[in-house]
């Protein structure tokens, strides 16, 4: 065995170790960037992993980078310069149709020479000194998420055997993102699940609700809420129509399992998240 094929041997071995520890970790949605960010690390050599993810239904999206840049002002204007130019072409896009299942590469469509001629290179990517990328999208119930590796100008495209790894890594992310969202929804506590699957139920409507999802007779929820027994009752044919159930077992159920993605706003935006509202947020690896 030559060295150069040693050397290609003990590469996918390290990245075949990675993905291991990436299926044991079973990230959250919280958890989940950082672990790709070291996938993609040893995958491809590159600077910066950004780990960008859409929620169709709002418009409102999280970007995280491994290697933020530390100048606040320099990210606004970067940011807004790409948002300008995004659509100039399905690559900056990030366009899922244009996607479909592939890793892309800038180099894939722009020679060098024509790179540095972009509106969209000189505005957003040039002056932090980015050129090279290359990029997989993920579609699954109302989220689009994007991961791309960046190296900087003066660095070599990526290559082919880097881009079948991205390939074979874009499976595995595939899995471990539906994964990641069913565990993040699960934690949700009954009564905000309610709150997506019937929004128009009353708060009195959803307390008993939220005590018929935990074995109450509908005696002890007259008691906990101080309210009469036929209030009770009335309160529960509401709940049950608007369930689309017939009697409490099935009520329970309902409220137990995880809601529809298309009823439920962007994960990070849910009581409890980590995330802020603001629709942009950037994380280091560390």
């Amino acid at each position: 065995m030559t060295k150069s094929e040693a050397d290609h041997s003990e590469s996918e071995a390290g990245f075949m170790r990675r993905v291991i520890a990436l299926y044991a970790a079973e990230p959250d949605l919280h958890v989940l960037p950082r672990e790709v960010f070291d996938c993609v690390s040893v995958a491809a050599r590159s600077e910066i992993v950004a780990y960008t993810e859409f929620h169709t239904g709002s418009g409102e999206f999280r970007a995280e980078f491994s290697r933020p840049d530390p100048d606040p002002e320099r990210r606004t204007r970067l940011a807004a310069a790409y948002m300008r130019h995004a659509r100039s072409h399905p690559f900056w896009a990030r366009d899922p149709v244009f996607f479909g299942e592939r890793v892309l590469r800038e180099s894939d469509f722009f020679s060098d020479a024509e790179y540095m001629a972009l509106p969209i290179a000189q505005e957003a990517y040039l002056p932090s000194g980015a050129h090279r990328q290359m990029a997989f999208l993920i579609v699954n119930e109302g989220y689009a998420l994007s991961v791309s590796a960046h190296r900087v100008v003066g660095e070599p495209a990526f290559s082919d055997t880097e881009r079948d790894r991205m390939q074979e890594l874009r499976g595995h992310v595939a899995r471990l993102y539906r994964q990641a969202l069913e565990r993040t929804a699960r934690t949700m506590p009954p009564v905000e699940r309610l709150i997506h699957l019937c929004p128009d139920l009353t708060t009195r409507q959803r307390d008993v609700a939220r005590w018929i999802a935990e074995g109450k007779s509908n005696e002890s929820i007259a008691q906990l809420l101080g309210i009469r027994l036929d209030t009770v009752k009335s309160h529960l044919r509401i709940v049950y129509d608007k369930l689309g159930v017939d009697d409490r077992l099935a009520a329970a159920l309902a409220i137990h399992r995880r809601p529809p993605f298309a009823k439920l706003p962007p994960m990070w935006t849910l009581p409890g998240a980590r995330w802020s509202g603001e629709g942009l947020r950037t994380t280091g690896a560390d």
